[in-house]
């Protein structure tokens, strides 16, 4: 899955220069190749590192989910899990 990983090169007058991670949907499709039937929150958890409840904006993660299910790549599917009702995704 590292092959999937994008950066961007960063630099501005308060960022040191460094490197950003980029969300994008082949690491997305890969991830749900490999684990299918995860939620949303699952899903951005364990590619990002990035929790929903923390507080912190998942724009741009919904973003790309959505464009991945737009476009055809992902699907998803509502489901009972061990917290309630939450749709699970699954790569076409």
């Amino acid at each position: 899955m590292e092959s999937f990983k994008r950066y961007i090169n960063t630099r501005n007058n308060w960022r040191k220069e460094g490197q950003l991670r980029m969300v994008n949907q082949p690491e997305i499709i890969n991830y749900l190749v490999e684990n299918p039937g995860k939620t949303e929150n699952q899903i951005m958890n364990d590619i990002y590192d990035f929790d929903r409840g923390s507080g912190s904006n998942n724009k741009k993660y919904a973003e790309c989910l959505r464009r991945a299910m737009d476009c055809g790549k992902v699907s998803r599917n509502r489901a009972v899990t061990s917290n309630g009702k939450r749709y699970i995704y699954f790569a076409i």
